[in-house]
């Protein structure tokens, strides 16, 4: 029967998490057809079938992670989802008819009638009703103190029927006492209720505490991928940074001109293409920096392919311009709106992302003033990009307001050195204080 598995749809993908299945057991599939869909450490990837048959069987489901390779369903003639079944029907039905026994045989000992599906605020007399992982009516965990739990156990109290108070609509010891006190079959005493005591931070195995009430985030797999990739490049790559500021005004002015002319429906062109742009000619003037580390060896790029960072819901992912110093702006500024679109709604392929040799990370719309960015390994440089701000600046000894861009340049020390970078820094400013040069 054949198998499918969890294709490697990334260089760096190790497992993929399947985060919605196409087609369910049953279904008729044919070759070419899309069955699920799975989150890999750089976006969302569909999963397409290389068989006709039918889909037999589910082996990972929604919400689960399989390392590469890992059969994940099964494809066949039908004959075993027909059997299985027939089997899970068999089994159902036996499971049934035994509760059913169980449950006659409970009610004829306590002499009581079996309870109906409906739930009640207080459970009766001898009864025990645990909260442990218990789930509201939408399929979402409740939330609740420990001690709310605890008191919840003890007068047999349905927390599902309880309006929280709390942060998030988190119960409290208080909603329980206002519930107990208001329950028809409380008695006249009142009862006490021991002050909800401060929570004690929980110690973890890395060492890390926190409290009972903190929220406990599984990171995604882009995000367990980019921590991963980030750590290994700060603590195995000698980073140094170059600073610089840029005097943005004439290539400002000359981007207004260009959009106007474009009229309504043309490309717009960004700061930031203009100084991907930049940076590719500067690049094809100092190839040093258009290189990578592999193994005690540097490689130089024959191509100029400019990275930028983007900014999406799961964490960070560098989608990339390929050849970006033979194309015009206009072009640059197409393809990277398209790439920012793809990236954004979990669209980006392979190729989309892959072969980088140089990065740019802008933070210019953030109000940043200044920051460093960690290489893109295996890149030798990325330009961090901050907010330009008009600041005054002598000019024939009079002060001039300008619009001033600062940048840093991380780089890999094993590389690079500091007088290369200084170099490269300089003609990417010399090119966006002359702009009209990046238009030829």
């Amino acid at each position: 029967m054949p198998e499918v598995t969890m294709p490697r749809l990334s260089d760096t993908m190790q497992e993929g998490t399947i985060t919605r299945w196409l087609k369910k057991s049953g279904d008729a599939v044919k070759r070419g057809d899309i069955l699920a869909e799975v989150e890999t450490d750089k976006a969302n990837m569909e999963i397409e079938s290389y068989d006709t048959g039918i889909l037999e069987q589910i082996l990972v489901k929604e919400g689960e992670t399989a390392p590469i390779g890992q059969p994940i369903a099964l494809i066949g003639s039908g004959q075993g989802s027909a059997q299985q079944s027939a089997s899970s029907v068999q089994t159902k039905s036996a499971s049934a008819q035994a509760q059913a026994t169980t449950s006659q045989a409970s009610a004829a000992t306590s002499g009581s009638t079996p309870m109906n599906n409906s739930f009640q605020p207080l459970v009766t007399q001898g009864e025990s009703f645990s909260t442990a992982g218990m789930q509201g009516q939408n399929g979402a965990r409740i939330k609740a103190s420990p001690l709310a739990r605890r008191i919840a156990e003890e007068h047999n109290i349905d927390l599902r029927q309880i309006q929280g108070s709390g942060p998030g609509g988190r119960i409290v010891r208080d909603d329980l006492a206002s519930h107990i006190q208001a329950a028809p079959t409380a008695t006249a005493a009142t009862v006490q209720i021991a002050p909800e005591p401060q929570p004690q931070p929980v110690p973890t195995a890395s060492g890390v505490s926190y409290a009972p009430d903190d929220e406990v985030i599984n990171p995604s797999q882009m995000q367990k991928t980019v921590a991963r990739r980030l750590t290994e490049s700060k603590t195995t790559v000698p980073h140094f940074y170059v600073r610089n500021e840029i005097d943005m005004t004439a290539v400002l002015a000359m981007r207004q001109a260009l959009n106007a002319s474009a009229g309504e429906g043309g490309v717009k062109i960004s700061v930031n293409d203009l100084i991907v742009k930049a940076c590719a000619l500067a690049l094809e003037k100092f190839p040093e920096v258009n290189s990578s580390w592999k193994e005690n060896q540097i490689i130089r790029h024959a191509h100029v392919n400019i990275g930028i960072a983007v900014d999406v819901p799961n964490g960070l992912i560098v989608p990339v311009i390929r050849d970006a110093n033979i194309k015009g702006v206009r072009t640059i500024a197409k393809e990277a709106k398209a790439l920012i679109e793809k990236a954004r709604n979990n669209k980006l392929g392979p190729n989309d992302y892959t072969g980088g040799t140089f990065s740019v990370s802008n933070l210019g719309m953030m109000d940043v003033t200044d920051f460093s960015a960690i290489i893109n390994p295996p890149e030798a440089a990325i330009l961090a990009v901050a907010s330009t701000r008009k600041t005054f600046v002598p000019i024939d000894g009079q002060p001039v307001i300008r619009d001033i861009m600062p940048t840093t340049l991380s780089a890999d020390h094993r590389i690079l050195y500091g007088a290369t970078v200084a170099r490269f820094l300089q003609e990417v400013k010399r090119l966006l204080q002359d702009p009209y040069a990046l238009l030829g």
